[in-house]
């Protein structure tokens, strides 16, 4: 469960969004909508990490890990959706493109067999 505790955002002496307090708990689908401008990719990077609140704590629990893609509309156009998600968590994307390309070796031998498993 990631935890969101009295968080606020404050540029240029406003305030963004401010004592924000959210719990995302296990197994619910989230979205944050708004207008432009309202703050959603900001509060999506504090989330992250990315960026640091003015006041407050973005709590991930230790063991659990967060996977962010990058806002940008044609970054992925040449992927299918599967593997546009999985490079969310870059390691494990990586791991999996090694994978299918040792599998793809005409040569596949006990060494790539061992590798893959």
């Amino acid at each position: 469960m990631i935890t969101v505790s009295n968080v606020s955002l404050n540029f240029s002496g406003s305030d963004l969004f401010k004592d924000v307090d959210l719990k995302f708990t296990p197994g619910n689908c989230y979205g944050i909508i708004g207008a432009n401008g309202a703050g959603k990719s900001t509060f999506l990077r504090i989330l992250s990490g990315e960026l640091d609140p003015t006041t407050g704590d973005v709590i991930i629990p230790e063991g659990e890990r967060m996977s962010v893609l990058k806002q940008d509309h044609f970054a992925f156009d040449e992927y299918t959706v599967m593997d546009t998600v999985i490079m969310g968590n870059q390691k494990l994307y990586s791991i999996m493109k090694e994978k299918d390309e040792l599998y793809a070796k005409p040569d596949f031998n006990d060494e790539d067999g061992i590798r893959v498993s």
